[in-house]
């Protein structure tokens, strides 16, 4: 009766350590697996967020530059087409100018 229970015991013991030896092994490989994919996964996201960020603020400033080197460009062909405007008026009214003291 002693050695049968005993064997009890040990057969007790027995399957309590291998079910908390699997049960821990379980937990440590579920844990893995979540961190690992999700960790991933949100590295990724982040990284991906963060290129897509960059991305973005380097496009604003070209569209940014260009946009004032388009302005800038702009301002200075109508500046010289005003000059060209106001030139060629000063140059009829010497022109008139000139024929109508001419003609006199």
């Amino acid at each position: 009766m002693i050695c049968l229970a005993g064997t009890a015991v040990c057969a007790g013991a027995a399957f309590f350590a291998g079910a908390a030896f699997f049960a821990g092994a379980a937990f440590l490989a579920g844990a893995a697996f979540l961190a690992g994919p999700a960790f991933l996964a949100g590295a990724a996201f982040l990284a991906g967020a963060f290129l897509a960020g960059a991305a973005f603020l380097a496009g604003a400033f070209f569209a940014g530059a260009a946009f004032l080197a388009g302005a800038f460009f702009t301002g200075a062909f109508l500046a010289v087409a005003a000059a060209r405007c106001v030139a060629m008026s000063s140059l009829s009214s010497a022109i008139r100018g000139t024929v109508v003291h001419a003609v006199e």
